[in-house]
This record gives C-alpha cells, structure tokens and sequence, in this order.
C-alpha cells in the first residue's frame, strides 16, 4: 500500500476539467442566448430622423448591446445554478474540500466568461456581416478591431469582466440562499434599493460609469473579487452530504 498526496492545485485542475465537460449545455444555452440577441439587435438599438425640404432623413443605430444584456442575465442564471445541490454533489466525486469546490466554480466561471466576453464581441462583426449582405439602407460601418486594436481588447476584456461580474453575483446569490431560504426575499429588495435610491444609484455611477475602460476593467475585478470572497465564506455554513 502507498500514500498519494494531491495538492490543492490538482485536486482543483481535476474538478474544472469534470465540470468543463458536465457544463457544456451552459455554453449551448450561451450560443441559443446570443443568436435571440443578434435577431433582436437586427431592428435597431436607437433611431432618429429629420426632415429637410421634403427630404426625410432616418439614422438607425445598430448594436450588439441587446446580445450583452442577454448574455448577462445568462451569466447570472449560471452563476446561480451551479450553487444548488444537484450541481454541489458532483463534488463528492472527488476527494476535495469547500475551498478547492469553489476555487474549481470560479475558474470554471472564469473560463465561460472569457468564451462568452470574445463570442460576444464578435457577435458585432456577425451584425456587420448581415447588415452588408441584407441590409436594405446605406449601411455605414465603426471602426473594426485593425482599426483600433488596443481599443478593441480594452472592450473584450471590459465585456468579460462584466459578464464575470455578473456570474460572481449570481454565484453569490445561490450561496446565500442555500444557506437561507429568507435570502429569497432579502436579495431582491437589496437589488431593488440599489437601483432605485440615490446613495445606490452613485454607487452605480462610480462602479461602472467612468470615462476610462481600464478604470472600469478595475472596477469590475473588485466587484467579482468581493461576491466570489464573499460566497467562499458563506459556502463554508452550508451543511454537508447526508
């Protein structure tokens, strides 16, 4: 007989690599979300127009902003369903600890975050392309990636970022509840007061409304350090397998 020690470091490599191939729906339901967001993108974000002697001047802005939306409620709902017990007692298939469980759910959100940040910054490119070949109005093209690279992985990073933000929420929300069930209540009206107050609605502006990406890109780290650190402590009063 002999002793095999496992580091954390494997033990964690070992639980991504397990729920990388038992999450794949999520990158699925990734795809179908993005595809409902391109279709609705099709109509336009804004519109304006003006006339001018009897000449009718309409100016339709086309954006992939729906396609992000979309895919950041995505990113909450998966945060949040890997938390439940069923996603949970996979775990017992490994010898692990709550600390390696959580760090392998954070690389594992880490990692559809990043898939999902690039596909939907493409997803602009693949509006471009349908506007060109079915487009029935002069269509006018921004500016690409070539044409302002750093620009351009400033937002990929930004859009990752945001969408990890988002599946750390999630992530923290079905701690929460699965310690409490009260939790249920409690989280909708702290989201509610957020948005709706004035102290929250500058926490807001301060958080995610700055003029500089890269101060934006800072923001976002803090707030998904802050909701994934926040759900590894609560994590730690769930009860254990029966």
């Amino acid at each position: 007989m002999f002793l095999t020690n496992s580091t954390l470091g494997k033990v964690v490599m070992t639980q991504v690599k397990f729920k990388m191939n038992a999450y794949m729906g999520a990158i699925l339901s990734l795809i179908f979300v993005q595809i409902v967001g391109l279709l609705f993108s099709t109509n336009g974000s804004s519109t304006f127009g003006t006339s001018i002697n009897n000449i009718h001047i309409q100016v339709i802005t086309i954006s992939n902003d729906l396609v992000l939306v979309f895919v950041a409620i995505w990113a909450l709902f998966v945060g949040n369903l890997i938390t439940t017990k069923a996603y949970r007692y996979d775990d017992f298939s490994f010898v692990t600890t709550r600390l390696s469980s959580n760090l392998a759910n954070i690389l594992v959100l880490l990692i559809i975050s990043v898939f999902a940040g690039v596909s939907t910054f493409l997803s602009n490119y693949v509006l471009r392309v349908y506007l060109s070949l079915f487009g029935s109005t002069e269509y006018m093209k921004s500016p690409g990636v070539f044409d302002e690279p750093f620009s351009s992985i400033g937002t990929i990073i930004a859009i990752t970022l945001l969408i990890l933000s988002f599946a750390s929420g999630g992530y923290l929300a079905g701690m929460l509840i699965q310690n409490s069930k009260l939790f249920l209540f409690i989280i909708p009206i702290i989201v509610l007061s957020i948005l709706t107050t004035e102290i929250g609605q500058k926490l807001i502006q301060i958080l995610f409304m700055n003029e500089s990406i890269w101060l934006l890109i800072v923001n976002l780290i803090f707030v998904s350090i802050v909701f994934f650190g926040t759900a590894i402590v609560s994590s730690n009063r769930l009860e254990v397998r029966p």
